[in-house]
């Protein structure tokens, strides 16, 4: 069930960073890589509150968790640019095209590192 949670949170956020992103880039002609970064910037608040709550059922959180949490963004979204430089800038796929290799990229390393590090209730236990 949790997967599936994560899906659909993943839904909302994805609907919005890219939603940045292409406005971004259509209406203000922005490069991509900046566009991308302000796209997950602006998912990244809605992101920790649905994953904390809705996917990972969490009520409260230690002072370790957001630290985590950034972190685990951070990792995420280096690949996640990463993988958008290297199919748009290196094979020439429109940036269109190519940021939807690079959320996928950013989706799974999220997940597992979100799922393991950030809000894995039997770490924070030991």
């Amino acid at each position: 069930m949790q997967p599936l949670k994560y899906i659909f949170a993943g839904i909302a956020n994805t609907a919005i960073g890219y939603g940045v992103f292409l406005t971004l880039i259509t209406l203000f002609n922005m490069n991509p890589a900046y566009a991308n970064a302000i796209g997950y910037g602006v998912a990244l608040i809605a992101a920790f509150l649905l994953n904390k709550t809705f996917v990972f059922s969490q009520s409260t959180t230690d002072q370790s968790t957001l630290p985590k949490f950034i972190l685990a963004f951070a990792i995420s979204f280096t690949l996640n640019q990463l993988v958008l430089m290297i199919i748009y800038r290196w094979l020439g796929v429109h940036a269109e095209i190519a940021q939807i290799f690079a959320m996928t990229s950013y989706t799974i390393a999220f997940y597992l590192l979100n799922k393991e590090f950030v809000f894995n209730k039997h770490r924070t236990e030991q």
